[in-house]
């Protein structure tokens, strides 16, 4: 004791020492930080922390006969107690026989983070866990944790929907009044549940309260601001409804009409067609509004690609033909907008299919867009063709790379395949076959194979012509033409690729029927059944058809 004793003051002096020369010594301080806690009851602490990670209530209980405090005591800096490892390690049955042992203050101990053991089962979403903790003590749900959110607003913000449904179900109105406050809490909940797709909840909430339909959450935005930026769930049940009150709640009442249009260019640019849909019931003018640079709602829908929404735009009647005379503050019509470039989220398919599509988009637009407005220039005095070929430039550079190297791995895979028909056809047996074959005749079998290699040297040949024409093609064709010209040939090349290896398989069974002629006949029945799978699922993994009924459909857009 006195040698510790001794080690503890010098320590002490030290520090001492340091602190007066303006020195900080970090890693004795942390040192001596951890012997002032752990102490003398550092063994029984450390028993105990083990005892409840393994869940060993046995092994705990024994430290309980002797000083019932002991299993309510912080056991690590943290602040953990034995019910907040137990939660975290998810030891149901441990946690069971300890909540029979501590009183509802010692359940309601916070870490050094600010959770409860509740809380951090809220987290975890464990519901067996939630249960007993809170029949034990309802009080919980209202103890705050981290960052001072509620248990609901924790699992919220962990995503863990069931449990975020069952303390809802389990939370009482007349508690929520008591014990939370419109202004801040709720508020922070609906726009928690709205921000991780629990609409059940943010439902349930709207529906006790209206005056949520005009609350605004930390950034200033309204709940249909919030709704408009969300993406859109398609027909989801609870994303319908929540969107259908919001409406609702707006019949009679007094918005502000530029932050609903507000509202209505932020669900255009991420096409939430629901959201417009609601709005054009509430408001047909709205159709009408522009934004702060002067771009319409159909302007904001090519910018940003959105097939539904420019349909849904389009379908309007009357409106449409308004919004197609409408030019930005630049000057720019709606066919300006198709030729700048996409939104950059859309890269990620294939930089000359993209470039396809932006073409398709183009003369889309051009179909519908009136004959003057086709040649007319924007504020720079750039016509469309200048703003189109300018701004997709870098993406046909590299659609082009692209290409060749696309066409460079099938020449190689052309090159091996030709070389496997030509040893096939000069290594087959030539003498004479010792029995009968099966089907045909030995010299038709003969004739057969002469005539698959001829077909697969001719289609491996015209794939290889197709090929190389890619690689070397002339630079004297415009942007989209090139491409579009440099795609069909790498799909006719394809296909005549797979009717080659199609004609090899059926080249190897003459070979198998010439050289195992002997064998019965059903094994080679068998072997060409067993060939055609691979050849079936390779047309449906690199799906051959696909490239040229695209090429011959380029105009439909979607």
């Amino acid at each position: 004791m006195s040698i510790s004793g001794g080690a503890s003051s010098t320590s002490s002096a030290a520090i001492t020492d340091c602190d007066e020369l303006g020195i900080v010594v970090a890693e004795e301080a942390e040192h001596v930080r951890e012997r002032i806690f752990w102490g003398s009851d550092s063994a029984y602490k450390r028993q105990i922390y083990k005892a409840a990670i393994a869940g060993d209530w046995s092994k705990a209980l024994r430290y309980n006969i002797t000083d019932p405090s002991r299993l309510c005591s912080v056991l690590t800096k943290q602040g953990d107690t034995a019910l907040h490892i137990a939660v975290s390690m998810e030891q149901t049955s441990f946690v069971e026989n300890l909540i029979d042992h501590m009183s509802l203050e010692d359940m309601q101990i916070r870490k050094v983070d600010g959770n409860t053991a509740f809380s951090m089962a809220s987290i975890s979403g464990n519901l067996q866990i939630a249960k007993l903790l809170l029949h034990k003590n309802p009080g919980l749900v209202w103890i705050k944790g981290h960052k001072n959110m509620l248990p609901i607003e924790l699992a919220c913000w962990a995503n863990q929907p069931l449990m975020v449904n069952y303390l809802f179900e389990n939370t009482r109105l007349d508690y929520l009044n008591r014990h939370l406050s419109i202004e801040e809490d709720i508020v922070r909940m609906f726009f928690l549940a709205l921000n991780t797709s629990n609409y059940s909840v943010a439902s349930s909430l709207l529906d006790m309260y209206s005056e949520l339909a005009r609350a605004e959450n930390n950034d200033g935005l309204t709940t249909l601001e919030v709704i408009a930026k969300l993406p859109s769930e398609g027909d989801g049940a609870g994303y319908r409804d929540i969107v259908r009150m919001v409406f609702e709640h707006m019949e009679g009442e007094e918005f502000e009409c530029a932050r609903i249009s507000e509202a209505m260019f932020d669900a255009a640019k991420l096409g939430n067609d629901m959201i417009l849909e609601f709005m054009f019931g509430y408001n047909a003018n709205l159709l009408m509004e522009v934004n702060s640079k002067g771009q319409s709602l159909l302007h904001i829908a090519i910018l940003n690609r959105r097939v539904t929404t420019y349909q849904l735009i389009l379908s309007k009647g009357a409106y449409t033909n308004a919004i197609l005379q409408f030019l930005d503050f630049k000057g720019n019509n709606i066919l300006h907008c198709a030729g700048k470039l996409a939104a950059p989220e859309r890269f990620g398919t294939p930089c000359h299919s993209l470039l396809l599509s932006e073409e398709r988009w183009f003369q889309e637009v051009a179909s519908i867009v009136p004959g003057a407005f086709k040649s007319m220039k924007n504020v720079k005095g750039r016509t469309l063709e200048e703003i189109f070929y300018k701004k997709h430039k870098e993406l046909h550079e590299r659609a082009m790379s692209e290409q060749n190297e696309t066409a460079n791995n099938f020449m190689i895979i052309v090159t091996l395949v030709t070389t496997l028909a030509i040893t096939a056809a000069l290594t087959i047996r030539t003498n004479p076959v010792q029995g009968p074959t099966p089907i045909f005749k030995e010299t038709t079998w003969y004739i057969i194979f002469l005539l698959s290699i001829v077909v697969i040297t001719t289609l491996l040949v015209f794939s290889m012509l197709f090929f190389t024409s890619v690689i070397h093609s002339p630079r004297k064709q415009k942007m989209f033409d090139q491409v579009n010209a440099r795609h069909r040939k790498i799909a006719i090349g394809c296909l005549f690729l797979f009717l080659s290896i199609i004609t090899i398989t059926f080249t190897a069974l003459c070979a198998g029927i010439l050289i195992f002629s002997f064998f019965p006949k059903w094994i080679f029945i068998f072997i060409m059944a067993l060939a055609s799978v691979p050849l079936v699922f390779s047309c449906k993994i690199y799906d051959f058809v696909t490239p040229i009924s695209l090429l011959v459909h380029k105009n439909d857009l979607f």
